[in-house]
């Protein structure tokens, strides 16, 4: 890492929409995850104001590490430098406040974000340590989220509501899951594109705890229920359950229960999930 003038605290505080630490109780019971969590959605719209003055265009970059400047600097277009550069702000910023709560301090900025072999991202540090949260990364239209866990392997994913949802709906949608939706929100005042946007972020959360070469296919994933966290305050939060369509070593299919916990803020649906069989 440069040294710099670095700081302890996280210098793009204002970047911050919405964050939950060390796990809301909220998620874990509907996550059935007792464990260390926590997420955070960032504004990408500061990185226009604040990095693109005068002189300041790659302020931000002075908090990667020397292989994250190197990708960043081969990044050509400014919405791709904000996407990637705010989805891993995100990120060790989510990793940095759960460590700090299980008693691992770590500075945010000392963490930085690799793939493994399977494309899912993962954490080092240039302090001592290895055994680090899992994390999850997504950004869409103005907003970057990321979370990390204590224990498993997590997914997150946000996806802004837009009417070309509908459009392309055959290809994440069956139209058994279709009537699953249409049963649970009859009488909802969200449209047809914010419904279906919550049923693709969810899959697209789950798909992301795959540790696999290849991501399985939207088919994989069936809904099967969604459940209303009635008590909840805003924002309205629901758990969606799918059946998980898998292949052993044999070829016969084994069949797994999994769920994502969606809300919306705003024009967003926000999902998160962490896979069961894979927390110890």
């Amino acid at each position: 890492m440069n040294a710099g003038n670095k700081h302890m605290d996280f210098p793009f505080k204002n970047w911050i929409v919405s964050e939950e630490n060390y796990a809301s109780l909220r998620l874990r019971e509907l996550l059935a995850y007792p464990h260390g969590m926590h997420h955070v959605l960032l504004d990408l719209n500061f990185y226009a104001e604040e990095m693109q003055m005068p002189g300041e265009q790659h302020a931000g970059a002075h908090y990667l590490s020397d292989q994250e400047q190197d990708y960043f600097a081969g990044l050509a277009s400014v919405k791709r430098q904000r996407e990637w550069l705010g989805g891993r702000y995100a990120a060790k910023y989510s990793a940095a406040g759960l460590l700090r709560e299980m008693g691992y301090p770590h500075p945010w900025y000392s963490l930085a974000v690799f793939y493994d072999e399977n494309g899912r991202p993962f954490l080092r540090s240039d302090k001592n340590g290895s055994d680090f949260p899992d994390i999850s990364i997504s950004h869409s239209g103005r907003l970057a989220a990321a979370m990390a866990v204590s224990k498993g392997l997590c997914g997150i994913d946000i996806q802004k509501v837009t009417p070309r949802v509908v459009k392309v709906q055959e290809r994440f949608c069956s139209t058994a899951e279709e009537a699953v939706l249409r049963t649970f929100f009859h009488n909802s005042q969200d449209n047809h594109s914010i419904i279906l946007t919550k049923l693709w972020a969810a899959k697209e959360a789950l798909r992301k705890t795959a540790n696999t070469g290849s991501l399985p296919g939207f088919s994989a994933l069936e809904l099967s229920e969604i459940y209303a966290n009635a008590a909840a305050g805003p924002p309205a939060t629901w758990k969606f359950i799918f059946l998980w369509k898998k292949s052993s070593m044999s070829g016969n299919p084994v069949n797994t229960t999994c769920s994502a916990v969606v809300c919306l803020y705003a024009d967003y649906a926000l999902a998160l999930t962490v896979r069961q069989d894979t927390v110890g």
